[in-house]
């Protein structure tokens, strides 16, 4: 009999990170031959705590979709859908639960949710955690995080970051891998210099790419700043700032102004459909993460799907999965001056390394291939104290 696996996250409709680590997850353990369904979230975010337009993908080309396996149950803020979702959990009768754990907001939650489920059923209880605190780090994230992640029988993490940060606080079995490399935007239809044109950026420029939402976190601003430098009087650049704006967006339309770099900056406030976010990563010669802070990054991995390779700040999880020289270049700081400095490696790094072979390379090596023996040692595994002890 195959062994049955519950997914407790976001999932289609939902849009963003988590979203499509699920689909991934989905996708990789259903193709090893388990049974899986996912327990999704009736309402995500209360309005009043959402910044976006929406909160639903409006993509025409969906991923790994498999909506007869997602139960749109739990409301984040109405305990009775908790009850439904343990219910449902219950009649599944699962042999491992998954929980995707972001941000301690979700903590009521997940955590009345994983305690009944392992009251009342055999499965195992995992964390795949993503963040084990948020970025904004909030005076009950901690305390959520902990309470809420105690009652977890095993972690499963992407960096070695969060690794440490839960190993610090939770005497459990930890398991590592990585985000999967988001290739699945790689299209085919652009190259360097169709999207370009497409983008109405000269075919000649340099093109340095911020991609994702824009939050305060992920120090845009300094890379704002940053551009002159990059510049340097030359006039053969453009900077690519792509997507949705969770603040205002005039706090970093008056630093373009304030820099006078706005007729060699392209700004374009709104989150992106799978099917149109090709064209911005084939028109860059690199995407550059300047995060504040950072457990690891969707945006990176879509860079190394497209053989992109990148500029990161080194906090966090970020740096682990550059090769410096081969893939991108790993910067001290996020001060405009190290920015500045971390561009200019990485074009003087392109003029003797294969960037696309190099990361090519290297995307072999990153994902969910651990998966299966992961999931072997958690399912095989009865007695947890004891592998605890192992540790």
């Amino acid at each position: 009999m195959k062994k049955k696996i519950v997914i407790i996250g976001p999932a289609y409709p939902y849009r963003g990170g988590q979203a499509l680590v699920e689909a991934h997850l989905f996708s990789t353990l259903t193709k090893l031959g388990y049974d899986c369904h996912t327990i999704s979230f009736s309402l995500l975010y209360p309005k009043i705590f959402f910044p976006g337009k929406t909160q639903f993908d409006q993509s025409k080309n969906v991923f790994f979709s498999h909506q007869d396996r997602i139960h749109r149950i739990i409301n984040s803020i109405n305990p009775l859908s908790w009850y439904r979702a343990i219910q449902k959990i219950k009649a599944l009768a699962p042999d491992n639960v998954i929980f995707i754990w972001w941000m301690p907001f979700f903590g009521p939650a997940y955590g009345t949710i994983a305690h009944f489920v392992k009251k009342l059923t055999g499965a195992k209880i995992t964390f795949l955690v993503e963040n084990y605190i948020s970025h904004e780090d909030r005076w009950f994230d901690r305390f959520f995080s902990k309470i809420t992640l105690d009652i977890a029988d095993y972690f499963v993490c992407q960096s070695e970051f969060v690794k440490k940060q839960i190993a610090a606080v939770h005497q459990k079995p930890i398991f590592k891998t990585t985000l999967s490399v988001y290739d699945c935007y790689n299209f085919g239809t652009y190259d360097k210099a169709s999207a370009r044109r497409f983008l109405n950026i000269p075919e000649g420029d340099r093109v340095i790419l911020f991609f994702g939402l824009i939050r305060r976190y992920k120090g845009l601003d300094k890379l704002i700043r940053a551009f002159p430098m990059i510049k340097n009087g030359d006039d053969n650049y453009s900077l690519l700032i792509v997507g949705e704006c969770y603040e205002k967006i005039s706090y970093y339309e008056d630093i373009i102004r304030e820099e006078g770099i706005e007729d060699k900056t392209t700004l374009i406030n709104q989150f992106i459909d799978n099917e149109k976010i090709e064209p911005y990563f084939k028109a860059a010669d690199m995407v550059c993460l300047p995060y504040n802070s950072a457990s690891q990054s969707g945006i990176l991995m879509i860079a190394y799907g497209f053989n992109i390779p990148v500029v990161v700040n080194d906090v966090g999880g970020l740096s682990e999965l550059v090769v410096e020289g081969k893939t991108g270049t790993v910067i001290p700081n996020n001060s405009p001056a190290a920015i500045a400095k971390g561009v200019a490696k990485v074009y003087e790094y392109g003029e003797t390394e294969n960037f696309e072979e190099n990361i090519g390379n290297l995307n072999q090596h990153l994902g969910y291939s651990n998966v299966e023996e992961m999931m072997g040692k958690m399912l095989e595994t009865e007695d947890v104290t004891q592998m605890n002890n192992k540790r």
